[in-house]
């Protein structure tokens, strides 16, 4: 079967042809741009991988700081990066158990801390700044490296810098809770 064209279909389309390239070459080139949003607000922010599961939020924190939570696998906590309530920034680390392995953060007084553990406790070692007991602490300036043992707050080696009014940088080495000079 042969199909035919007439001609004046031909010049129909020709003709339509024409006017469609005329008509955009003469159009507004210009390009119209959507304001963007001025504030997005939301309690939480969650990412989601592609069958919807949860890997990343965003939210307020049961105790009141902003935080951003990744997420390993079975919806445990593998990085925890915020702020506490009081404004002290933070960064946690924890293991495929849920546990803390590393812990990142500034005391009352902006000193830094470093703290690392393994699956049975999280205090195994600690380094950076060593708080007293009790704030204010003005005139504190203990600065170390400390190992613990297992459910122990006493450290079993340590070793750094602690200012004292005679000398602003006397150090200390401990082994088993002695000092060795």
């Amino acid at each position: 079967m042969v199909v035919t064209m007439k001609t004046s279909n031909f010049y129909g389309i020709l003709a339509a042809c024409a006017a469609g390239y005329l008509g955009g070459s003469l159009s507004s080139q210009i390009p119209v741009k959507a304001s963007p949003p001025q504030v997005v607000r939301a309690a939480k922010f969650e990412l989601v991988d592609a069958s919807g599961t949860p890997a990343a939020s965003w939210e307020i924190g049961p105790h009141g700081g902003p935080h951003i939570n990744f997420l390993c696998k079975r919806g445990v906590v593998g990085v925890d990066i915020g702020v506490f309530p009081d404004g002290r920034p933070f960064l946690i680390m924890g293991g495929h158990d849920g546990k803390r392995r590393i812990v990142m953060s500034l005391d009352q007084a902006d000193k830094p801390m470093l703290g690392m553990g393994d699956e049975r406790w999280e205090s195994r070692v600690h380094l950076g700044f060593m708080p007293p007991d009790t704030i204010p602490y003005s005139g504190w300036d203990h600065w170390g490296l400390v190992f613990r043992a297992f459910g122990s707050e006493h450290p079993i080696v340590g070793m750094g810098t602690i200012n004292t009014p005679a000398n602003p940088a006397e150090p200390f080495l401990t082994v088993s809770g002695r000092s060795v000079r």
